[in-house]
């Protein structure tokens, strides 16, 4: 058996998006395969809920996406990309002819049918009919120009858009600002959404959770909250008399909280007041479910802890307002289990499953039992001579008294000091996982050589708690740098890490640091890779898609300029590559560009590398070609800039 090599990444199928069908026997999953020659392919799939059995191909050909079952479960609803944008569809889930609802819509989310299953809403970004030429892009307020994946989208905005079942008739639901996220209450009454808009704060848009009332003609939309950081997925309380979104009701770097919020009293309740970790709605480099119930009023939801992500429930019947003191359970899967992806149905549970050994299968779990029960095993079946080099759990205490979680992987093999690639994740507030990771190939290539790979949860990383999450806020380089040096200190000292052979990488925040590193502490390095990065806080500010809002609320209206590793660009000495996405808004490619020219001006030995059309995750979910260059590229210039020996 040998470890993973990049070769791999266009033979892996990824199966996600698991809803239990009626009856509690099969499966509906989407199974997407990358492919050299063109855009990845996704095909809904129907798998017995048993496992062992073989899995029914419903769709194929296409990327097909975002499952929905009707309320009879009868048919299912789906989004087909076509050039860019995407058609609704829907089929019989027995299979059958797929009819093309609508053309060319470009959806956000899901399509979520009404409880009597006569309607659909989903989120669409709309805008005025094109022009030839397009008219000019005028910025006078909101700055939502432009967001990170759809681009400059100038005065679009996206929509909750009904559209009924049996015909063509649709009808939006207007609001300023953008709408997403709809979610229907049980008894078909209400259509409850987020909606996000400039907030009192010109830097911090409010995200809130509007009404919409389906019995009321008008079509009558409300806010009935005060709470203005909550977003979904959303859920409602099988009563229908609230809702549940994940945020926070105070503005700054908090934990994300389940949120009940009461329609007849506008009242909120926090449910996860008394656990010291933060809800995982799930989203892109971001694992976790949307919150669902089981039986009664039990709610199933994820929440992350020490890189892996834990599934948890509590009755919300236990107490008279609902929450507050409302026992958890937890219901553990594997000691490095990491879940993308939930669907409960009585005393089953559905999950995507990463851990040490497997990137991502489907299991099924018994909630009663605790039994597992594998439902897919794509890996094994693509790739049954690759087997994970597994990472080594390690903590290191830092001279301030906090003590920093990560991981060390290394072959067995490996003797002595080794070459090491410190390896930093992004968010800041983003975690390292410790398990079976297809989108850092690098590190397992890497490892099979002789390498060290040393993945850290600095200070603000989740999964630590609320203290941990802040400990960095103002202060991003100044306060966590400390949780990367001193760590490599120890494993220098423990005889594992040749000091005169270190490697520093990173993505997004990760980026920012490894600027920081490379441009403060030099002498420790000997090749720097900054991915999708950050150098100049002030550029950020103002170009990113979320520049004003990060940096409010990263930095609370303090100065922060003088944290931009630019100033101290001069300093950098070592080989440096840059990788990034050509269309990244959340980070933008000036950043990249600015970079770079600072050290080609100093004759430092430095590359650009440029990915068209890239968006800032682009490393996870654009084409396997590009992802496996990024891949190629980290490893030829560690490669070469740091030798093995």
């Amino acid at each position: 058996m040998t470890a993973p090599v990049l070769d791999i990444l266009h033979r892996l199928t990824d199966p996600h998006s698991a809803l239990i069908l009626p009856g509690g026997e099969s499966v509906l999953f989407v199974a997407t395969r990358n492919r050299l020659d063109g855009p990845s392919e996704s095909q809904l799939r129907v798998a017995p809920l048993s496992g062992g059995g073989p899995s029914r191909t419903l769709t194929s050909g296409h990327t097909d996406t975002a499952p929905a079952l009707s309320p009879d479960g009868m048919t299912v609803a789906f989004l087909r990309a076509n050039s860019g944008v995407s058609d609704l569809c829907l089929m019989p889930i027995d299979g059958g002819d797929v009819t093309v609802h609508t053309s060319g819509v470009a959806a956000l989310g899901t399509p979520v049918f009404s409880p009597d299953g006569t309607t659909i809403a989903l989120s669409c970004l709309v805008d005025e009919p094109l022009e030839y030429p397009r008219p000019p892009l005028v910025v006078d307020g909101e700055p939502e120009y432009k967001v990170d994946g759809p681009g400059w989208i100038g005065t679009a905005r996206s929509r909750i858009r009904i559209l009924a079942v049996d015909g063509e008739d649709s009808t939006d639901i207007l609001t300023v600002g953008n709408s997403t996220d709809p979610m229907w209450s049980p008894d078909g009454r209400r259509l409850a959404f987020v909606r996000t808009c400039a907030g009192t704060s010109a830097g911090v848009p409010a995200q809130e959770i509007g009404i919409v009332d389906t019995d009321d003609a008008a079509g009558t939309l409300r806010f009935p909250w005060a709470a203005d950081s909550l977003a979904g997925p959303l859920v409602w309380m099988p009563d229908s008399a609230s809702v549940i979104a994940i945020g926070q009701t105070v503005k700054g770097i908090e934990l994300p909280r389940l949120v009940r919020l009461d329609l007849t009293t506008s009242a909120l309740t926090v449910l996860t007041e008394d656990l010291d970790l933060g809800v995982m709605g799930g989203g892109p480099g971001y694992p976790g479910g949307a919150p669902v119930f089981g039986s009664g009023a039990r709610l199933h939801f994820c929440v992350r802890e020490e890189g892996r992500t834990v599934l948890v429930s509590m009755d919300l019947e236990e107490t008279n307002d609902g929450g507050g003191g409302a026992a958890m359970l937890r219901h553990p899967v594997s000691d490095t289990a990491v879940i993308s992806g939930l669907d409960v149905v009585g005393a089953t549970a559905v999950m995507r499953i990463s851990d040490a050994d497997r990137p991502g299968e489907l299991i099924a779990l018994d909630l009663a039992t605790g039994d597992v029960q594998a439902l897919t095993c794509f890996w094994d079946e693509a790739v049954p001579e690759a087997t994970f080099i597994r990472p080594r759990s390690m903590r290191f205490p830092i001279s301030d008294g906090l003590e920093v979680h990560g991981w060390l992987l290394r072959a067995e093999a490996t003797e002595g000091p080794a070459p090491t690639l410190l390896d930093i994740h992004g968010g800041p507030h983003n975690a390292w996982t410790g398990v079976a990771d297809t989108a850092h190939l690098y590190h397992q290539v890497l490892a099979a050589e002789g390498w060290n790979i040393l993945t850290l949860n600095p200070r603000s990383s989740d999964g630590y708690g609320a203290r941990f999450l802040r400990a960095a806020a103002g202060a991003w380089g100044e306060a966590d740098e400390k949780d990367f040096l001193e760590p490599l200190d120890a494993l220098i000292a423990e005889g594992i890490v040749d000091a005169d052979r270190v490697a520093v990488t990173g993505y997004s925040y990760g980026g920012f640091m490894t600027c920081w590193l490379s441009s403060k502490h030099p002498e420790r390095f000997t090749a720097a890779v900054p991915g999708g990065l950050i150098c100049d806080l002030d550029l950020f500010a103002a170009t990113s898609d979320m520049g004003t809002h990060l940096c409010e609320v990263e930095f609370g209206g303090r100065a922060f300029d003088h944290l931009s590793p630019i100033h101290r660009v001069d300093r950098v000495t070592m080989p440096t590559l840059i990788l990034h996405g050509q269309e990244d808004q959340r980070c933008p490619l000036d950043q990249a560009e600015l970079w770079y020219s600072r050290l080609r001006g100093n004759d430092v030995d430095t590359r650009l590398v440029i990915y068209p059309q890239g968006s800032h995750v682009f490393i996870l979910n654009g084409p396997v070609t590009y992802r496996r260059d990024f891949n190629q590229q980290i490893i030829d210039w560690v490669r070469t800039h740091t030798p093995a020996g």
